[in-house]
């Protein structure tokens, strides 16, 4: 499939706001040493996503699996992504209480974009399901490490 330069760049938005998680758990994981392990893991978890998004828009581009034209709203990811920014800043200003940080972590686990962002491809081949499949069961398996984490340390 050609892909428009306004395409591959709503996609790499969506990697942009995956870098921007990354940051933020990174920033979390220098802030909480005692938790070091926890949040580099959750910042490699994000490292992954930006892996496979880029690798995405190669594979639509190879025409091996399809891009979901309609599935994102420019500017809900660019606010969602502006958000995390300013919680990088926060956290580097002026450092949350662990519990903050999980309940800000939760909450971008939990959001539209994070739980959708694997919907650009559209699911009308085998590859691109399987593809879809693995990457919301990564999604469902980080949100169920952080909601354990949660609970441990209340």
């Amino acid at each position: 499939m050609e892909l428009s330069s306004f395409q591959i760049s709503k996609i790499e938005l969506i990697a942009e706001y995956m870098s921007a998680v990354m940051e933020l758990y990174w920033v979390y994981s220098e802030t909480f040493p005692e938790h070091k392990k926890f949040w580099i893991d959750m910042a490699d978890d994000a490292r992954k996503n930006v892996e496979w998004i880029r690798s995405a828009i190669e594979r639509i581009k190879e025409n091996k699996i399809d891009y979901n034209r309609d599935r994102f709203n420019i500017e809900a990811v660019r606010t969602s992504m502006n958000y995390i920014k300013a919680q990088i800043q926060e956290a580097l200003d002026k450092p949350a209480s662990l519990s903050a940080a999980v309940a800000n972590a939760m909450s971008i686990e939990d959001s539209v974009t994070k739980k959708k962002f694997y919907e650009i491809i559209k699911e009308d081949n085998q590859e691109a399901r399987h593809i879809y499949q693995d990457f919301a069961s990564e999604n469902q398996r980080q949100r169920e490490r952080l909601s354990q984490f949660r609970q441990k340390i209340k």
